[in-house]
């Protein structure tokens, strides 16, 4: 008897379309993206019911549950790329303002008070099983800055309404990919008030739009939404070899510094992330745990200026526009 062939994550494929409104899933005409893993779903948890005076065979064992509240989550693991990262940036901070007639350069700023919700499907089983997640809404992205084999890897953090299986894709006529253009996890740089960082090993960056649900009633046991009522916060890691006291003297001092981390596949293909002040927390440096070389941790904080925001992302490529 042959073998029969079973679902494999590599005949995944995800589209995306932005929705009209938080409730409907979208019609317009969907995009591709790749992606490396996700695990969007929706949850309705079941708890305890403490009703008295039904029917019982014992007085021991519990009851029937009660329905706990409905939500949606997950993350998406996405390459990045210089093509495709920009289709997670406008889900995370909105439009870019976008110059140039080739390449061209796009430029997303924090501090967005409107963000869209967009529909994201999930492909799982080859041509029969599609999961459309509705509602979907960025509340973060993260990754790691270290020098490693492979492409650099983003991990992009949703919060939504609700997901339906479908047996067909709603995705209609689904636009041309754009090429790939994945940058080597070997590659990377961080600045410090313009300067090349010496010593630098690498660490970890995260931003966090920090949506919070609307618990409005709607007639239905799904959220009214998710406002932007708290701050959005940018913060992370850094990992350095001791060979003098810079580091050090800047935790010490707590003054304020601009930082940039760039990655980039060439001049005109590149992702530039710009925080005009960050400010170093003070904690105890390179530690002696043997007789080996020194390294020293630091954690940072970005905060936003009087003049500037307090993340801005420049993507450098050949892409005109992201209409999504």
């Amino acid at each position: 008897m042959p073998t029969s062939a079973t679902p494999r994550g590599k005949t995944a494929n995800l589209l995306f379309s932005d929705q009209a409104d938080f409730h409907t899933a979208s019609e317009g005409t969907y995009l591709a993206t790749p992606f490396y893993s996700e695990n969007l779903g929706e949850s309705e948890p079941q708890e305890a019911d403490p009703l008295l005076g039904t029917d019982r065979h014992n007085n021991r064992d519990q009851t029937g549950p009660a329905p706990g509240l409905v939500s949606m989550s997950g993350e998406v693991v996405v390459p990045m790329d210089v093509n495709h990262l920009p289709y997670w940036l406008t889900m995370l901070f909105g439009s870019p303002v976008t110059s140039g007639d080739g390449p061209y350069t796009h430029v997303f700023t924090s501090g967005g008070e409107v963000l869209s919700y967009r529909t994201i499907e999930v492909e799982k089983r080859a041509g029969a099983a599609f999961f459309q997640n509705v509602g979907c809404l960025a509340a973060g992205i993260s990754f790691d800055t270290a020098r490693a084999s492979g492409f650099r890897q983003a991990t992009v953090s949703l919060v939504g309404r609700s997901q339906t299986k479908l047996a067909a894709s709603k995705g209609g006529s689904v636009a041309e990919q754009l090429p790939l253009g994945q940058i080597p996890a070997a590659k990377g740089l961080m600045r410090i008030n313009g300067v090349d960082a010496a010593n630098f090993l690498g660490g970890s960056f995260n931003y966090q739009n920090n949506p919070s649900a609307s618990d409005d009633l709607t007639g239905d046991k799904y959220l009214a939404g998710y406002a932007l009522d708290e701050d959005a916060s940018c913060n992370g890691s850094g990992r350095v070899r001791y060979v003098n006291d810079a580091y050090y003297d800047i935790m010490a001092a707590g003054d304020p510094v601009s930082m940039e981390l760039e990655f980039s596949l060439s001049q005109s293909a590149r992702i530039l992330l710009s925080l005009p002040t960050v400010r170093f927390e003070k904690a105890p440096f390179a530690p002696v745990s043997g007789p080996g070389g020194l390294q020293a941790e630091f954690n940072w904080r970005a905060e936003q200026t009087a003049h500037k925001a307090m993340l801005s992302v420049t993507v450098e490529n050949g892409v005109e526009a992201y209409n999504v």
